[in-house]
């Protein structure tokens, strides 16, 4: 299956020609956020990661389907 990934902030990748803020994963049927995270190999853990899909906040357990807008934030924290 194809998820739209898009990846704000410092999860960006840097490449030769510049910054990537959005990417096309396939992933097989039934994956779920974990297994996005785990491709991506990003700098920050999971719980640092605000996950949604489709406009909705998800947990790493989620199960991706075929189609799926995936936004990547790093979680914010203020004092």
């Amino acid at each position: 299956m194809k998820v739209s990934v898009y990846l704000h902030t410092i999860l960006a990748r840097q490449t030769p020609e510049g910054e990537v803020r959005h990417l096309e994963l396939e992933l097989p049927p039934g994956g779920s956020m974990a297994d996005l995270l785990q491709q991506l190999q990003l700098p920050l853990d999971g719980d640092q990661i605000m996950l949604v899909v489709n406009g909705v906040m998800v947990d790493e357990g989620h199960l991706l389907k075929d189609g799926d807008r995936v936004n990547l934030m790093p979680a914010i924290s203020g004092g």
